[in-house]
């Protein structure tokens, strides 16, 4: 049985990477996070819990944001460009 999976707004994913210290990206409308090496198992759950998937095809986590897409072919990085949270105008995103 599949479970509601929390509904955050990109403002709100931002600022949980940003107090969680997390590596992400806002690419687009979703918030993307690329560890070097594998996080601790309470991080991932933290993330899990957050609402974060893993991306075994691009090798990182995802946070849509609100906005659910089917799957693409192309490249979200190099389609949208990517802006690390830590430097992200929220009044950008708002």
């Amino acid at each position: 049985m599949k479970t509601e999976q929390p509904n955050h707004s990109i403002i709100e994913v931002i600022e949980f990477c940003r107090e969680n210290n997390l590596p992400a990206d806002v690419v687009g409308r979703w918030v993307w996070v690329n560890f070097t090496t594998k996080p601790s198992a309470e991080i991932r759950q933290s993330m899990k819990d957050y609402g974060f998937r893993w991306s075994s095809r691009r090798g990182e986590w995802a946070h849509n944001c609100g906005h659910p897409t089917t799957r693409g072919r192309c490249m979200p990085r190099v389609k949208y460009g990517a802006v690390p949270v830590s430097k992200v105008d929220m009044a950008d995103v708002a």
